[in-house]
């Protein structure tokens, strides 16, 4: 009898042992499949063709978590000649590449390719040609460039090359973990590991228009030394928010006025005010801080309006 007894509570505790790891196994598929696939790494690559046009080349590695044959890209710049290709386990071919407009500046770009499933490794590079990054700001060229992710990143890089003929200048923003130079040419990297869902980058770089070929070393040497020390003040003032990269009062006023007419999307301003996206992002975010304005989501974009008083 005794023998009995004693086998009935180890039943008992097998099951709900059976029953725990049922539990923590589903939680743990769960948080696995929270996302259709795993971005290991995301790549950016930008050479500035002209005064006007930029190349972009997004190179993207992920481990699918559910079966999956469309990865989708998108933008707030144009979108000219696009061109993809994709790596399968190990296997080159080209993708399928189509391009769409879904709401105000932003396009959808659609990568499609053989289905592949949990457990293989994709890789996918595309380029493509773009306007919109590059502008002429009191005189001074810049560019910049903004993403935000919706999921976790293991590895984010980008690379900005200046050509032949081109100097930096300040602000850069964030200052880049690395500025080398290649032949007559300039190098700028950014480099971020394990990136949260939601974060997002603002890529703000000054350069000049063309030199001369005179003293080549003093044009490169000097702006690289300016551009290491304007980007350590600027990258220290653009985390701790205490102040702005750019010239936030004169800026704000403009902004003020303008809305002063009525609500308006924050695209609309980008083309009335004539600043770089990056950086009418940065001043709004600051406005909105400073209780100057409201900013209300509609669907990709924002309605900016003046706050009430």
């Amino acid at each position: 009898m005794s023998i009995i007894k004693n086998k009935k509570p180890t039943r008992r505790k097998s099951a709900l042992i059976l029953i725990l790891f049922i539990f923590l196994f589903s939680k743990f598929v769960t948080s696995q499949s929270e996302y259709e696939y795993t971005i290991n790494s995301y790549l950016l690559y930008f050479d500035i063709v002209d005064e006007l046009k930029v190349k972009e080349t997004i190179e993207v590695v992920i481990s699918p978590n559910a079966p999956l044959s469309r990865y989708t890209f998108y933008s707030e710049y144009s979108i000219e000649n696009p061109e993809a290709i994709i790596e399968i386990n190990g296997k080159t071919q080209i993708a399928n590449v189509s391009v769409s407009k879904i709401i105000g500046d932003i396009n959808a770009i659609y990568i499609e390719f053989p289905e592949v499933s949990p457990g293989d490794q994709l890789k996918i590079r595309i380029s493509f040609y773009s306007e919109g990054m590059l502008q002429t700001i009191n005189g001074k060229k810049q560019f910049s460039y903004y993403v935000k992710f919706n999921q976790p990143v293991g590895y984010f890089y980008a690379r900005l090359y200046i050509p032949k003929g081109y100097a930096i200048l300040s602000p850069i923003v964030p200052s880049p973990d690395k500025v080398e130079s290649s032949g007559n040419a300039l190098v700028l990297e950014w480099k971020k590991q394990e990136v949260r869902a939601g974060e997002e980058f603002y890529f703000i770089t000054g350069f000049s228009g063309e030199v001369s070929n005179e003293f080549p070393m003093l044009y490169f040497v000097v702006p690289v030394l300016i551009a290491f020390v304007g980007g350590f003040l600027a990258g220290i003032l653009y985390k701790g928010r205490e102040k702005s990269t750019v010239d936030l009062r004169s800026d704000e006023e403009k902004v003020i006025g303008i809305l002063r007419e009525g609500p308006m999307y924050q695209s609309e301003l980008v083309k009335r005010l004539g600043f770089s996206k990056a950086k009418v992002s940065l001043l709004l975010k600051d406005m909105e801080k400073k209780g100057l304005i409201e900013r209300i989501k509609e669907g990709r974009t924002y309605l900016v309006k003046l706050k009430e008083m």
